[in-house]
């Protein structure tokens, strides 16, 4: 019986090129985005695509959908489709985010601890402008909320920045590269200890609104927040008072509670913001990274070998 694949992405091609290489019986069907869907979505077997490209609708008519491959390591858009059936083997792409995490996270610390918009401006402006010190992220506190493998390797990266390194998890132990971990019930106390507040969770019914108005004030009037992981988590309009009410000295964004972020948004206009337009996975190659774990399923698929497959998501 041929397996019917439905690759959901505008990029669709990259992936369907190296899946027709690897297996002769399965039967491919690509769509950029969800109008351009030809294939009859009732006889899909397979569904790869990221979680923003979906919604309940298509969920209901993938009546026969016996597997979805998240191409992000979040699952949260799928997650929340009520005709998403228990039935449906869901995995993701854990596990090859850690060096696009890290390197988003450090350059949006770098771009606002040395003021790059300002620098920006100046350069538009041909001003050579001086006057102000940098400061070092050396010797100072990086506090990672969020221990998976992109936590890790972002506290990896800045201990060999020379920063102290504390890491907040559900599940405290021992990691190499940090100096400490705290139990998530003690947020604010750990988020009083940063120079940099990172956020690295995945948006769930435990995350949400976990960076509340009381962790955000409990923030140092020197310190900046670091926002990796997803837009749900934060309470943005006590975020949005503290930057603006200068608390905290400023924050880099690659996430938000809406995405696109609209247009009449203050954070556009908070002069000590660094907005990335959730731009962190979105990196040269990702096809390459994620293709070994999507053939690899795909063949344990195919055999019948669900229990083997990785990356399964319990929902």
């Amino acid at each position: 019986m041929t397996t019917r694949v439905l690759i959901l992405e505008k990029d669709a091609d990259a992936y369907a090129r190296a899946l027709a290489a690897e297996f002769s019986g399965i039967d491919i069907h690509k769509a950029a985005t969800a109008a351009d869907i030809s294939v009859d979505l009732a006889a899909v077997d397979v569904l790869l695509a990221y979680g923003i490209a979906i919604n309940d609708r298509l969920m209901a008519d993938a009546k026969s959908l016996r597997w979805i491959a998240s191409l992000a390591t979040g699952v949260d858009h799928f997650l929340r489709c009520p005709h998403l059936r228990r039935e449906t083997i869901l995995t993701s792409a854990r596990g090859i985010h850690g060096p696009s995490m890290r390197e988003t996270a450090a350059w949006l610390m770098l771009a606002v601890s040395r003021g790059a918009e300002r620098l920006v401006h100046a350069k538009d402006a041909h001003r050579w402008d001086r006057s102000v010190r940098w400061p070092l992220l050396a010797g100072k506190t990086a506090v990672v909320v969020g221990i998976g493998v992109s936590g890790i390797a972002i506290g990896e990266l800045l201990k060999a920045f020379g920063m102290r390194v504390i890491g907040v998890s559900r599940t405290p132990r021992d990691i190499a590269g940090f100096d400490a971990i705290r139990p998530t019930d003690r947020l604010a106390e750990a988020a009083a200890e940063a120079d940099y507040l990172i956020n690295v969770l995945p948006a769930s019914d435990q995350n949400r609104g976990i960076f509340s108005r009381a962790v955000i004030a409990a923030m140092k009037p020197s310190a900046a927040f670091i926002n990796v992981g997803r837009g749900e988590t934060v309470d943005e309009a006590a975020l949005i008072e503290a930057l603006r009410n200068q608390r905290i000295a400023g924050a880099g964004l690659d996430v938000f509670q809406h995405s696109p972020l609209q247009p009449d948004s203050p954070f556009w206009d908070l002069p000590n913001v660094m907005i990335s337009p959730q731009q962190g996975g979105f990196f040269v190659g990702y096809e390459d990274h994620v293709m070994p774990l999507l053939i690899d399923n795909m063949r344990l698929f195919l055999a019948g070998r669900f229990a083997d497959m990785q990356n399964v998501i319990k929902h």
